[in-house]
């Protein structure tokens, strides 16, 4: 563990807070996913890609709290999340078909179909942020939890009404 010192003295309890609530939407959706997929292997996934957000919240916590960065809290999104949503897709293209199809049915129908294209271009907002901030910067990452917290709040909500 690294002490900080100014790089991450912007990093506050609030932005912590703040990146918590998407990891929640993400949790709360994904259970309700993986319920009605019916499908371990996507739970799985799921749990790993929740761990992986919470891990990075846990990052964010250490350096307000205790003004310590602990690197691989930081780091390990990169790997522990894509692991995780290649796990969910299998458990989606293992998943019946009868549970797939209905779930595409219901995506399709207002108001899901809306908070769905609204999650999608808040991701894409998510990939500009990610290649354009690096991790230590406090005002890049203001701007990602607030498009984050838009987009896992809309799959949340699209995933709520199908």
């Amino acid at each position: 563990m690294k002490t900080t010192k100014e790089d991450n003295s912007q990093f506050t309890l609030q932005l912590a807070i703040m990146d918590a609530v998407p990891v929640l939407f993400f949790g709360i959706a994904a259970i309700m996913l993986g319920v009605k997929l019916r499908s371990w292997v996507f739970f799985v996934g799921a749990l790993l890609c929740f761990l992986a957000g919470f891990g990075k919240v846990l990052w964010k916590f250490m350096i307000a709290v205790a003004r310590k960065d602990v690197a691989l809290l930081g780091m390990q999104l990169r790997y522990v999340m894509p692991t995780g949503f290649l796990l969910m897709a299998a458990g989606v293209f293992t998943a019946e078909k009868s549970a797939v199809s209905g779930l595409l049915d219901g995506a399709r129908r207002m108001p899901s179909l809306f908070f769905f294209i609204v999650a999608v271009c808040a991701l894409t907002g998510m990939v500009i942020c990610a290649r354009k901030f690096d991790r230590h910067d406090v005002r890049g990452n203001w701007i990602e939890q607030g498009i984050n917290i838009i987009a896992q709040g809309c799959v949340m909500l699209g995933v709520w009404f199908i």
